[in-house]
């Protein structure tokens, strides 16, 4: 890819060290009488980059207004003399228009293709990126269930149980996601069902821009019951059911949606009304998508994707992302479950039995390589709802994920002021070892009662 790409500058005579292209641009370039509008990512170079390193100590709504701030600030010094440029484009008959993001040191710019190789000579840019496909990490088969048939369980639902949920309620009753906020970036969730009636705090829709909660896909839906679902049906389904939910909608009803717009949510899902100093964004987010995969010739510290990651976990949240279906190979976890800092969930069965479909690791970069998922949790014929007051029985690691995003929640209201960093070594260090693979079965099995028993929780009854 690097040869690529200094083929492609030396074509356009420009210097080795100008702004890089992502290769899927390259068959736009040089096209001087092509007037459409083409839609690019760009992330630039860091006026200030020491807040790469920025963390917040603890997770506080001071803390992450101050981190926040800094990424502002660094975003918007980094980007004043290209937005100078823009200004002077416009004026010179080159239409434009751009969106300046935080969560990456990145804006999201529309520019006719006749003009995309000024980017070239821009000295701040760092990368322009193709606004790629992202796709849901869709369920492997499945049914839909009446209300009726839910009742075909327990009390709870067999993932439920096997995260040792029971125990954990009965040591501490009042422990069920109180005052957590979820963000669920997904294709939307159905506010409306039973189960999830009241819970949708804020939503946000980069596809059909509607403002009330819907879900015209049902993979939101599923994910979100999971998470935080009751027990309408007579079954329980959600491991943490008193959370609130901030939904994130950037994939269509077929599962499809954009890079720009992927970035547009997890930006928007952790600060819905763009004020730092207002605590209104989700502390842990829920991710079943993905596109593309690690790369060999790439510091994922220059990946996008990445770069929103990190910044999660920099704000105190923590990012949730499964690991793919594209098992039993080594090396098909992809992105943004194969960025070094996410929290990436394989599937397990009731057996304890690692799911076939389930990807493995490890995740190859140019800096080395990660062990592949971190953790795995329930992801085999998982009893969810559905919209229009349904449910659903499906596999896959996106009906893991939220397993283990719900137990974040959960442990979020045990310990408030935890680092995400801290978080994630917790639920690892916790987990029950059903496999010798660390790129198969990560540290094991997602534990609930031993992560809360960890983080001091007593389970001794008087």
């Amino acid at each position: 890819m690097k040869r690529l790409l200094l083929m492609l500058v030396a074509g356009l005579g420009l210097q080795v060290n100008a702004a890089q292209f992502d290769p899927l641009l390259q068959p736009f370039l040089n096209r001087s009488q092509d007037t459409r509008i083409v839609r690019v990512i760009l992330t630039f170079k860091d006026q200030n980059p020491a807040t790469r390193n920025v963390v917040a100590p603890i997770r506080s709504a001071q803390a992450r207004a101050q981190v926040q701030n800094m990424l502002m600030q660094n975003s918007k010094a980094s980007q004043a003399q290209f937005a100078q440029t823009l200004n002077m484009w416009s004026r010179a008959g080159v239409t434009n228009q751009h969106y300046s993001l935080w969560i990456i040191n990145g804006m999201i710019l529309d520019l006719p293709v006749k003009d995309l190789s000024r980017l070239a000579n821009e000295p701040t840019i760092q990368y322009v990126h193709a606004n790629s496909n992202m796709q849901l990490i869709a369920p492997i088969g499945g049914r839909l269930l009446a209300p009726s048939q839910m009742r075909e369980e327990p009390q709870l639902t067999y993932g439920l149980q096997k995260i040792n949920i029971p125990q954990l309620r009965a040591a501490k009753p009042d422990l069920t996601g109180k005052a957590v906020r979820v963000g669920v970036v997904d294709t939307g969730i159905d506010g409306t069902h039973p189960d999830l009636a009241n819970k949708v705090i804020a939503f946000g829709d980069f596809v059909n821009k509607k403002t009330t909660a819907y879900d015209d896909q049902g993979h939101g839906t599923h994910v979100s019951g999971t998470i935080g679902g009751g027990a309408a049906s007579g079954t329980g389904i959600g491991v943490a059911p008193e959370v609130r939910f901030i939904g994130a909608k950037f994939l269509d009803k077929n599962g499809s949606g954009t890079f720009a717009n992927a970035i547009l949510a997890m930006q928007w899902v952790v600060d819905p009304d763009g004020k730092p100093e207002t605590d209104d964004g989700a502390m842990i987010v829920s991710n079943s998508w993905g596109g593309g995969a690690p790369s060999a010739s790439e510091d994922p510290a220059n990946n996008a994707l990445c770069q929103a990651v990190n910044s999660w976990i920099k704000l105190g949240v923590a990012p949730v992302f499964a690991a793919g279906n594209s098992g039993p190979g080594a090396k098909t976890v992809g992105l943004p479950g194969g960025c070094p800092a996410a929290l990436t969930v394989g599937a397990s069965d009731a057996s304890d039995k690692i799911a076939s479909f389930s990807s493995r690791g490890p995740a190859v970069w140019k800096t080395g390589s990660f062990v592949k998922p971190e953790i795995v949790a329930p992801g085999v014929k998982v009893k969810s709802s559905m919209p229009g007051n349904k449910y659903a029985e499906l596999s896959g690691t996106s009906m893991a994920t939220p397993h283990v995003a719900g137990v974040v929640a959960l442990m979020y209201q045990l310990q408030p002021k935890i680092s995400a960093e801290q978080l994630v070594n917790i639920l690892k260090s916790s987990a029950t070892k059903i496999g010798q693979d660390p790129n198969t079965y990560g540290a094991g099995r997602m534990d609930a009662l031993k992560a809360a028993q960890s983080l001091g929780l007593s389970t001794r009854r008087f």
